[in-house]
């Protein structure tokens, strides 16, 4: 074993495109994805307000989304064809249009209308427009609404029951910010673990075979001392990279991160034991060095939708889903995202902690048996 442990870092050491993928890979994918997604929310959209109206009522409309904090508004234009050109050219993000009669239409107690113009392709920027003009709008008409109740002598108390009937008092336990970062960079770090190992062991695989680098391997006793050697040598790497992604990267960012280090180290640790079993198996399936990156590179973002980042799991067919669990990140993000940011225990994800033992059992054998028939051939060769 020590042997193997010495002759793969030599060859990790040796080969700069599989010392680029397994070694610093994680560490540069986890900071510019970091960097991407470091402010975490959208604040201070640049809009435009077409204010038909111009009344006091629109004027405290326009100074509601002026003050944000998620709009600001950029451009005030006379007419609706006016702020679409702005809208157009990318001068803003959205349009809102206070069309004329608003403030006698609510002082005469009927429902006044707002139009607001966004882009559905940018959702972020779309929700916290569409976010913060509603809320505005709502405010607006608490206040008219309260005015009314008041000049009509209904008291203090009464007001609030009818303006707000139901209080809402809330609490964001995990994801504070609720921001897009916090949500899928856990996701991120568990998929870029499997795609770089499968990537790199599987060049370095073809290296061993041109260039005859391949230790002597007698019996499957052989075979299971090579393979467990070289599983210790990636979980040692990636422990070290995760424990500063986890410790520094994300401490700089402001991730949240609530999980206790034992039940981290567990889980990551037969996960790396499957994605390292299954990485060895597909290692023998390439001729080419450049096979294994075009092949598996654009498979990494259907890996991630298939562990149900972007998109929910309950809504795929159940042969989809099934093919998802094939993937060992598929239940380690589910696990990782639960205890990482939840803050939860080993027990209360089992389930995925289970599927992904069973799968690091059989990928284990798979890439034992593997790895002892390949070294036979080679030694038929030489």
């Amino acid at each position: 074993m020590r042997r193997v442990i010495e002759n793969e870092v030599r060859l990790i050491l040796g080969d700069g495109g599989v010392l680029l993928l397994v070694v610093f890979a994680m560490l540069i994918y986890t900071i510019i994805y970091s960097v991407a997604y470091g402010k975490e929310v959208v604040r201070e959209v640049s809009i435009a307000v077409v204010d038909e109206d111009h009344s006091s009522m629109s004027r405290t409309l326009v100074d509601g989304l002026r003050s944000g904090p998620d709009t600001f508004v950029a451009y005030e234009p006379t007419s609706v064809e006016e702020a679409k050109e702005l809208f157009y050219r990318g001068k803003v993000f959205g349009i809102v249009v206070i069309p004329r009669g608003f403030e006698r239409t609510l002082l005469m107690g009927e429902q006044a209308d707002v139009a607001v113009i966004l882009d559905g392709s940018h959702l972020l920027i779309y929700k916290e427009v569409l976010t913060q003009t509603t809320a505005d709008v709502l405010v607006e008409g608490t206040v008219i609404e309260a005015s009314r109740l008041i000049a009509s002598g209904v008291g203090g108390e009464d007001i609030m029951g009818v303006v707000q009937p139901v209080s809402l008092d809330k609490h964001i336990l995990y994801n504070t910010p609720q921001g897009y970062g916090s949500f899928v960079m856990p996701s991120i770090v568990v998929v870029i673990i499997q795609q770089t190992l499968i990537i790199g062991l599987a060049m370095l695989g073809v290296r061993r075979r041109t260039k005859r680098d391949i230790l002597q391997i007698n019996s499957y006793c052989d075979a299971i001392k090579s393979v467990v050697a070289k599983i210790l040598v990636y979980v040692v790497i990636y422990g070290i990279n995760l424990t500063i992604v986890l410790g520094v990267v994300w401490t700089l960012f402001g991730f949240p991160y609530n999980g206790r280090t034992i039940d981290v180290a567990i889980l990551m640790f037969i996960y790396m034991v499957s994605v390292t079993s299954l990485s060895l198996s597909l290692s023998h399936l390439f001729k080419h060095r450049e096979s294994p990156l075009m092949l598996l590179l654009w498979s990494s973002v259907p890996i991630l939708l298939l562990a149900g980042v972007s998109y929910p799991k309950e809504a795929f067919p159940e042969w989809l889903y099934l093919l998802g669990r094939l993937f060992p990140s598929s239940s380690a993000v589910n696990a990782f995202v639960d205890i990482g940011t939840a803050g939860v225990s080993l027990y209360d994800v089992r389930a995925d902690l289970y599927t992904i033992a069973v799968l690091a059992t059989i990928y284990l054998i798979i890439a034992i048996v593997t790895e002892a028939r390949s070294a036979n051939k080679n030694t038929l060769r030489s």
